[in-house]
């Protein structure tokens, strides 16, 4: 809660591979995990923190050798269910990760508009489910260069944070937070 100016609400946290985040979409929607662990907070909760309102998002991962690197995006929200939680990312991105949600220089890694997707719910932007394929939800365009809920510590994590992160099996917690700017 003290991070960047405090104010934080925690939508996402990963310390350990007691959760598994391969769910399907009624998982995601209503939230999963260990509050004290590794949870998902749920779909319909991030869209009613974020609607109608100015948030922000921080991205934060820690790995094996200690360091901590993050991106925080200025504008930040959810649509609802039958809008499929599209992400919307806008403003500025700043931090140490680099940003690869928003302006990747590629138009099949951004993520700005795109629907979520389950092994159960592929709503991605190429044939075959990137969702299934990864081993977690997310909101995949074709498939993704930024991805925090693969396998946990795994080599098959295949790239967490492209080109800064390429494997997960290093990451010993990620982080997702929001709050109203």
């Amino acid at each position: 809660m003290e991070t960047d100016g405090g104010g934080w609400t925690v939508i996402q946290r990963r310390v350990n591979g007691s959760v598994n985040f391969n769910r399907d979409w009624a998982d995601y929607k209503i939230g999963f995990g260990i509050i004290q662990e590794s949870y998902w907070i749920g779909n319909d909760v991030i869209h009613q923190l974020t609607k109608g309102n100015h948030s922000s998002l921080y991205l934060s991962i820690t790995l094996h050798n200690g360091t901590t690197m993050n991106e925080v995006y200025e504008i930040f929200s959810l649509s609802d269910e039958t809008n499929k939680y599209r992400l919307f990312l806008g403003g500025t991105a700043t931090g140490t990760l680099g940003d690869n949600m928003l302006n990747t220089g590629s138009s099949g890694k951004d993520l700005s508009g795109m629907a979520f997707s389950t092994r159960d719910r592929d709503d991605d932007l190429i044939t075959g489910n990137c969702a299934e394929y990864n081993k977690g939800g997310w909101w995949f365009n074709s498939c993704h260069n930024a991805f925090l809920n693969g396998p946990w510590a795994s080599d098959t994590w295949n790239r967490p944070w492209y080109p800064t992160i390429s494997n997960g099996a290093n990451i010993v917690e990620t982080k997702m937070m929001i709050k109203q700017r």
